[in-house]
């Protein structure tokens, strides 16, 4: 016997809007859900257990989850389109090369993502009780981020969790198409509702394989760079620092060095981070396993690069990933400088992957306030930084800097776009030209669209 479903219109129904924040965005939801206390202001609601049968026997009856959370970002440099991920990914889990979606003045993205479950207990093989979860879930993500010049951003996330034995579902796909409908239809209320979380970080990638934080007011550098072929360098500096005298100098290598890398390059890149390869690999070469090579590496980093002599150290972190650091004094141009460098290491597609930071200050500086609060925030941010490809990224708690948009232990499985990608472009029929705007500029929340019936006059106050 196959597979037997019920008839299910999860896109149809008793729709109202609802407030979130006290109004701070309002939202058309299902109105048959049952609503979930959350102390946080966000709002949650949760569907009817859904059954189905195979063979007779039944599954499922594991409800569907859906969470809509808002925040309020404020920049004191100024809000920008063009740093629509910075806010709408604030947690940087998103792979290289996604890019928001625009939808009028806002930006989006959408995506989906696996959401694994603990493993049973040894000897437990008894199947998930109704209600409970199942392996194999999914979250679909919406985030949709409304700019508010001068310094405000608001971005509304809203994430249904699907559990696995849901999949099945006949009306699921309208349900993911109607919620990006209404998304694209929210309103957002004045700019200081919900809370507010101050953005001073910038999210930064270099070479599509390291991730980590600065400043928001440092600026990429183009001073002094060069190309022999080798591993691409980014070099930032902070806006008040006109002489480029402390400038931040980022590269990644990978030992053994790519296949596609001729060897001259190969050694170049060695020499370059200071690395004695023979020394490291004790005449057993790329037989050394990466784990092993990435602590001697890091060993040999603290002892001294290029055997300068100073102070070094190195710290194990999770998943055998190091950072080591070392610190010494050098002459450049005729001027002393005290040169702080780090080593942050992982095991990435089987080769150790090393991404080499330098900062030197003028001796003169060196145990200023703005030097050592320099110093401080990247050893933070260097300890913090995220080596591999978006699928390898440990996720975690969030950076608690606002919205962390995913539940704890998510990662990214496929990104913006995703599903009807069109649908809230300018050009799509997502909002049409002829649609009723209030004198505020947002679509008029008491119309009827032609698409899916709505509940006129409802008061989110009293949803």
């Amino acid at each position: 016997m196959g597979q037997r479903t019920l008839d299910i219109d999860l896109a149809g129904g008793d729709w109202q809007w609802m407030a979130v924040h006290g109004g701070a965005v309002r939202i058309c939801l299902p109105a048959t859900w049952t609503r979930i206390y959350r102390d946080d202001g966000g709002l949650a609601l949760q569907s009817p257990a859904i059954w189905s049968s195979t063979a007779g026997h039944p599954i499922g009856g594991h409800p569907l989850d859906l969470l809509v959370s808002v925040t309020t970002y404020a920049n004191d440099y100024g809000v920008d389109a063009e740093d629509a991920l910075q806010y709408l990914d604030r947690d940087h889990l998103l792979p290289p090369g996604v890019t928001a979606m625009a939808s009028g003045e806002r930006r989006w993205i959408a995506y989906c993502a696996a959401l694994p479950v603990a493993p049973a207990p040894e000897g437990d093989g008894a199947p998930p009780a109704a209600g409970g979860r199942v392996a194999e879930a999914q979250i679909f993500v919406w985030k949709m981020a409304d700019f508010r010049p001068p310094d405000r951003v608001r971005v509304a996330t809203l994430q249904l969790y699907v559990p696995g034995e849901e999949f099945w579902v006949p009306g699921l796909g309208g349900l993911l198409d109607r919620l990006g409908d209404e998304i694209g239809r929210m309103e957002f209320g004045p700019a200081d509702q919900g809370p507010v979380s101050a953005v001073t970080m910038r999210n930064i990638v270099h070479a599509d394989v390291l991730r980590f934080r600065l400043p928001w007011d440092w600026r990429s550098s183009d001073e002094d760079e060069d190309d022999l072929g080798g591993p691409q360098t980014s070099q930032f500096r902070r806006p008040d620092d006109a002489e480029a005298d402390e400038i931040l100098r980022v590269v990644v290598h990978d030992y053994p060095p790519p296949d596609d890398m001729e060897p001259e390059l190969a050694l170049e890149s060695a020499l370059a981070a200071g690395l004695d390869w023979e020394a490291v690999t004790l005449g057993e070469g790329e037989s050394l396993p990466p784990a092993v090579l990435l602590q001697r590496i890091a060993a040999q980093f603290a002892d001294g690069p290029d055997g300068q002599v100073g102070l070094g150290s190195v710290d194990t972190l999770a998943d055998d990933e190091v950072l080591a650091r070392f610190t010494h004094t050098a002459v450049e141009d005729g001027r002393r400088r005290r040169c702080h460098l780090w080593l942050r290491g992982a095991v990435v597609g089987g080769r150790a992957t090393l991404a080499v930071f330098s900062y030197g200050v003028p001796e003169g500086l060196q145990g200023s306030p703005l030097a050592v609060d320099a110093v401080a925030m990247l050893e933070r941010e260097i300890r913090r930084a995220q080596i591999g490809g978006y699928e390898s990224l440990p996720v975690g708690d969030g950076p608690g800097n606002g919205d962390d948009g995913l539940l704890p232990g998510v990662a990214p499985a496929w990104p913006a776009g995703g599903w009807d990608a069109g649908s809230w472009d300018e050009d799509d029929a997502g909002l049409e030209d002829d649609d009723d705007f209030d004198e505020d500029g947002v679509i008029d929340s008491d119309e009827e669209d032609g698409s899916h019936p709505r509940r006129k006059g409802d008061d989110p106050a009293k949803n």
